[in-house]
């Protein structure tokens, strides 16, 4: 199954249905720094996308297919365990409705990516960025207190937490945003001007100070596999030592910043207290992995699972293990529906960054991202975080308009030999 929807509608004041489109999308992730309630202005404006892109401006290719049957496998594997709770303990309604509307996110970017990648691409990324820097800066307000962004912006507990509710999300938000402007700025492609500069601190700042040790690590892989991968799969030497002096340079700078805040006695005492891999609320046998441990024999003998939201109910922790919470919630089914979803997702991004396209070096941050967070998952609950389908359609959008390239995937003789290989000119990294 494959169409290509499109408008040439003229809108009012001069503008095209195209450009109406684009802003909606764009004002998703501009306005994506306030989530203080549901729906948040970024649901709004992605409601209004859609309904926007019913007449145009969606590629639904066959590639994208095994996406969407996989997550409502898993929807209709939530519905069905919600069904059969004796009793909801818990707003389960409210688990299922955001599901819903989160998966649904990733399919419709995928098919927004796939219609015209490169543009898209960058159309999202600058709006992210700006979204971003704001986010930051309120983050930063409510951790150094700064009236009166600070009365209506409050911290959690001494971390940043800008217009979100909870610092974990606040910080692994920032993650996509910090990486793809990490490598715009070593290839060259976003330029080292104040403002770009500016907004990349504070991002990186923002992030560090949220004092999330899943989103730490998770920066930290994005961040590595993204120059990484970008290095490898450069198509010349020159740019490859641009790539390697820039990283070490970057390093220092940040290593500088680090420097910098832990100088502060409260933020380093924070961070000293968070820095430990294990708290107290995770060891024990009432503790997160001790829940963890006792709740496996369980599901193992409930083929429907405890329900959505139900896992809570039973041990008075969120189970903390998005991969375990897919089982909780939607049963057999839904968990191994949500793990092969992960799988194929990882894989054909994988596929994805080794073949010579336009888009191929913007592949590459958004496949780190989306294998750091799914990554992340093992620590935290993430299936209702909207970023990670933001990833999940980019990962999937990007592969769909890959198969319209004829290059094959690299063996490991090319990567070795530098990636030399014979592309059309439009085909080389930008």
């Amino acid at each position: 199954m494959s169409s290509t929807l499109t408008s040439a509608a003229p809108a009012p004041f001069g503008l095209t249905a195209a450009k109406v489109r684009a802003a909606l999308v764009s004002m998703v992730f501009i306005s994506s720094f306030f989530v203080k309630f549901e729906p948040a202005p970024s649901d709004v404006f992605f409601m209004l996308a859609f309904a926007a892109c019913l007449t145009g401006g969606l590629r639904f290719s066959p590639a994208i297919m095994p996406l969407f049957f996989l997550l409502l496998l898993y929807n209709v594997s939530v519905l069905v365990s919600y069904t059969l709770i004796p009793y909801d303990r818990l707003d389960s309604k409210a688990f299922i409705i955001g599901l819903v509307y989160t998966t649904a996110s990733g399919v419709f970017y995928a098919a927004y990516i796939n219609e015209d990648p490169v543009a898209r691409y960058r159309q999202i990324a600058r709006a992210y960025w700006i979204g971003a820097t704001i986010g930051a800066a309120l983050g930063l307000a409510s951790y150094f207190k700064i009236e009166p962004l600070y009365s209506v912006f409050p911290d959690f507990g001494g971390r940043a937490l800008g217009g979100y509710k909870d610092p974990n999300v606040f910080s692994t938000w920032l993650v996509l945003p910090m990486v793809t402007m990490l490598q715009a700025f070593v290839l060259g492609t976003l330029r080292l001007r104040p403002l770009a500069i500016v907004s990349f601190l504070m991002i990186f700042a923002a992030l560090f100070l949220a004092f999330s040790r899943g989103a730490w690590i998770n920066a930290l892989m994005a961040s590595a596999m993204t120059i990484g991968f970008t290095y490898l799969l450069s198509p010349s030497r020159q740019l490859r030592g641009r790539i390697a002096f820039s990283a070490l340079l970057g390093i220092a700078l940040l290593a500088v910043i680090l420097v910098i805040l832990l100088s502060i006695p409260a933020t380093r005492e924070l961070f000293l207290d968070r820095f430990t891999l294990v708290k107290d609320y995770d060891a024990g046998e009432t503790g997160r992995f001790g829940n963890q441990l006792n709740a496996i024999p369980k599901l193992m003998q409930l083929p429907f699972g405890f329900g959505p939201y139900q896992f809570g109910a039973i041990y008075n922790l969120a189970p903390h293990n998005t991969f375990l919470n897919s089982f909780s919630s939607g049963g057999w089914v839904g968990g191994f529906a949500f793990m092969l979803f992960v799988i194929t997702s990882i894989v054909v991004g994988f596929r994805t960054i080794l073949i010579r396209t336009p888009f191929q070096p913007y592949a590459i941050p958004v496949f780190s991202c989306f294998v750091a967070v799914t990554f992340q998952g093992i620590q935290i609950d993430t299936e209702h975080w909207r970023h990670l389908y933001w990833m999940t359609g980019l990962v999937w959008g990007f592969f769909a308009a890959s198969l319209a390239y004829t290059h094959r995937p690299a063996l490991l003789a090319d990567i070795a030999e530098g990636w030399n290989l014979p592309a059309p000119r439009h085909g080389r990294l930008q």
